[in-house]
């Protein structure tokens, strides 16, 4: 069955529809634009492999039964406008992924979950922390993580981060946090977007309204949350423990055995802490260390003064084990040998 594009709108917070949908999808209602999904009607064998690849068009996460093999029963109503995706969703308990694969497609939106039934949230390189019914959890579409909801309701809204950053400009660039079910405009916030699913706006100058209102209405819920707050301090220390890892590393490229638990003795902090300082930052040590004596190397071979000296003897005072390691790791970082960057200094 085709998609009414026009109906539903084309775009969101970065959502953009897909072209065509299957039967899951039905024709947005008259009323209020509301784009439709459900499995009902669909083959149980046909139905994983259906919900992944509209979802995955639809809303860039991966969704599977929680169950290897268990059922999958999903209906969904959703709303596209102009700053915002909101809608509610009933299902069996299923497990929602956005990978490292579709975390590539460049979108930091950000989207608010309000779970009916309990919600385990997984961050790689970090504890899993839980979500219950009454409380809320803010991810960020720019990192890998993992929701896994069990059978039940969940209202969700989605919106673009560079809209909620100009109201709350101290907002990290990658969020992940709870809200406790206490903040009181959290509760509000759900029964706004709930009357909204209710009683759908007909028009488009009445969505975008709607999509204002929803974002007016996070950020003044999240300015209110003490996890928020907590999460912004954090940050701050993060951020100084990033630069002053860095800044070891610079000064310690050509000890072949630096390592992250060498490091992290430095800064007075666990390894398992350092990882996550890097991972706040979208990168690791390895990945830092490997950048740092590279671009070392590559500004030995541009200095004349380093003319005379032979493509081994750089790598070994970058901490390369050898020539041959620096010559392949050089070659994939710029696309040329160590030998052919000094030629064409």
């Amino acid at each position: 069955m085709r998609l009414d594009m026009e109906a539903a709108g084309s775009k969101s917070g970065g959502t953009s529809l897909p072209g065509s949908a299957p039967e899951i999808a039905q024709q947005p209602e008259k009323r209020g634009h509301v784009l439709r999904l459900s499995t009902q009607g669909i083959e149980a064998t046909s139905r994983v492999s259906a919900i992944r690849d509209y979802l995955r068009d639809l809303i860039q996460v991966d969704v599977r039964p929680r169950e290897e093999d268990g059922p999958l029963d999903y209906s969904a109503g959703l709303q596209v406008t102009r700053g915002a995706t909101w809608g509610g969703a009933v299902t069996t308990s299923v497990v929602f992924t956005r990978s490292a694969a579709l975390a590539r497609d460049g979108s930091d939106d950000l989207m608010l979950a309000l779970p009916g039934a309990p919600m385990i949230v997984d961050l790689p390189s970090a504890a899993q922390f839980h979500v219950r019914p009454g409380e809320a959890v803010l991810v960020s579409q720019a990192r890998e993580v993992r929701l896994v909801l069990g059978t039940g309701t969940c209202w969700a809204l989605r919106v673009p981060h560079r809209d909620i950053a100009k109201m709350l400009p101290q907002i990290s660039a990658a969020p992940v946090l709870t809200i406790r079910g206490d903040v009181p405009m959290l509760s509000l916030l759900g029964r706004y977007g709930r009357l909204l699913d209710d009683e759908p706006m007909a028009d488009a100058q009445g969505r975008d309204l709607a999509a204002r209102h929803l974002q007016e209405m996070l950020a003044l819920t999240l300015g209110a949350s003490r996890e928020f707050h907590e999460d912004v301090a954090g940050n701050t220390i993060v951020s100084v423990r990033f630069k002053a890892a860095l800044a070891e590393i610079a000064a310690h490229l050509g000890e072949r055995d630096l390592s992250l638990e060498w490091l992290a003795i430095q800064l007075k902090i666990t390894p398992r802490h350092l990882q996550r300082v890097f991972s706040a930052h979208g990168t690791s040590f390895s990945d830092e260390l490997r950048r740092a004596r590279l671009t070392r190397a590559r500004a030995m071979l541009d200095d004349s003064r380093h003319a005379s000296r032979t493509i081994s003897a750089i790598a070994l005072e970058c901490g390369f084990p050898e020539a041959t390691v620096l010559n392949r790791l050089f070659r994939q970082e710029y696309g040329m040998t160590p030998s052919e960057a000094r030629r064409r200094r």
